[in-house]
């Protein structure tokens, strides 16, 4: 035995390992089941899935441990900066000597728990759909009277009346006082809403407030006033004064604005930039206007060249007949002079046989026939000319320019040039183009019946 350190021989002597096996049992046995409050700093996942981060409070910092087992059994993300609520035991790491907590629970404290939830609020609106695209009401152009739903001493009214005045000083505007921060906030803000949409009174409201802390947002992060903006008829500009951080009623509104002073201007015009734009509209109109007569007009060419008129094919149908009568004469002529020829021939032979009692009958029966022959050759070509001239005028009787000189008109399909015969061939609305004696007019319909 030494004679260095006497103290030894009644002292007993540990070894590292006995002695951090005894501490690590006395720990156990003292602290084996805690609750610990402390911020997360030094977070890191392994690659076994395990989690390791210390928990500090202003003064003190431990490490933590958080087996993989247990940390799939949370439903939030623990990460550095985040103040939580751990349950677990004191252990002691013996290869190191680190004191350190096994958790095997841990859920958020305090503004870390709002988050959490707030996260899980924002998710089950966004799959019910209220912050969809599609849902999104556009704003009025031209706004009459604009609600605003704010405090009435905020710093958010006075910005929204001094932008409004100077854009557009006949622009009315009615406030709904309410709170916006507080446990009733939420209450009061709904109820604005719902207060203009009961009773119609505003072209499109502005709701919102000052900037302010995140924490001072929390009434815009509720459920109810998030569900009562996306349920609004009257169009929304939220108008949240904290660019940072989105709020649900943001996601919820038709429109957001970074500040009340944006939402002002966003929801009305300059007079000057109507009056520029009005112009603008104008010199468009007039311009598409110029071409539609133009394109009309050649339309309409095109549609009377297509057009033929009936008399000219009555003028083939005359040429036609008049050379068809021609050939039938020339052929009449040629009968009968066939029949003469035939008749002198007879007569020539009768005479040498002397058989002068039957030339008589035979010649007064060939001059009837001549004679019918005649007068029916002239009859046909007089029913042939009265035919002609019936049709004639039954072609200029169904002369559509003949019609449009009485007044009467042809309507047609805009697109197609169809000629419209039923009312039931066209809808409500279809634009139309009616042809007329002299030029064409161009129409829509907007109630047909039949």
């Amino acid at each position: 035995m030494s004679t260095e350190f006497p103290f030894l021989t009644t002292r007993r002597i540990f070894s590292v390992s006995e002695l951090t096996n005894q501490i690590s049992g006395l720990l156990e046995a003292h602290f084996g089941g805690i609750f610990l409050e402390g911020e997360i700093t030094g977070a890191r996942k392994a690659a076994s899935g395990h989690l390791y981060l210390s928990l500090k409070d202003e003064t003190a910092m431990i490490k933590a441990v958080f087996f993989k087992r247990q940390l799939r059994l949370i439903e939030f993300k623990p990460e550095n900066g985040m103040t939580v609520v751990c349950r677990g035991r004191v252990a002691l790491y013996e290869p190191r000597g680190d004191l350190q907590i096994i958790v095997d629970w841990m859920e958020p404290s305090g503004r870390g728990a709002q988050r959490i939830a707030l996260e899980k609020l924002k998710k089950q609106l966004m799959a019910e759909g209220l912050f969809d695209s599609h849902r999104k009401k556009p704003l009025p152009a031209l706004p009459s009277v604009i609600g605003v739903v704010t405090s009435p001493t905020g710093a958010a009214i006075r910005d929204i009346l001094k932008v409004i005045r100077e854009r557009n000083g006949k622009v009315k505007i009615i406030l709904y006082p309410a709170r916006v921060q507080g446990i009733h906030a939420p209450e009061e803000i709904s109820a604005g809403i719902a207060f203009f949409n009961r009773h119609h009174l505003a072209d499109v409201l502005i709701v919102g407030r000052g900037g302010g802390s995140m924490e001072d947002l929390d009434a815009f992060n509720t459920e109810v006033v998030a569900r009562t903006v996306a349920a609004s008829e009257i169009p929304i500009i939220s108008a949240v004064g904290h660019e940072i951080d989105t709020t649900l009623s943001d996601l919820a509104a038709d429109y957001r604005a970074p500040t009340p002073s944006a939402a002002a201007e966003v929801v009305i015009l300059e007079y000057a930039q109507w009056t520029e734009t009005l112009q603008s509209l104008k010199k468009r109109l007039a311009t598409s206007f110029q071409l539609m007569t133009q394109k009309e007009k050649i339309h309409l060419q095109r549609l009377g060249a297509r057009l033929v008129d009936p008399g000219h094919r009555l003028d083939v149908i005359r040429m036609k007949l008049d050379e068809a009568l021609t050939r039938l004469s020339s052929f009449t002529l040629q009968v009968l002079e066939r029949l003469h020829s035939r008749v002198n021939e007879n007569t020539r032979r009768f005479r040498r046989l002397h058989p002068g009692q039957r030339i008589s009958p035979a010649r007064g029966e060939i001059d009837s026939l001549h004679t019918r022959l005649s007068e029916g050759a002239l009859h046909l070509i007089q029913s042939r000319h009265d035919t002609v001239d019936g049709f004639s005028l039954l072609l200029k009787s169904l002369n559509p320019k003949n019609v449009l000189e009485r007044g009467y008109s042809i309507a047609m399909k805009e697109k197609s040039g169809e000629i419209i015969k039923d009312s039931k061939e066209v809808l409500d609305g279809e634009p139309l183009k009616i042809l007329l004696s002299r030029g064409q007019l161009a129409c829509k319909v907007t109630n047909h019946e039949g």
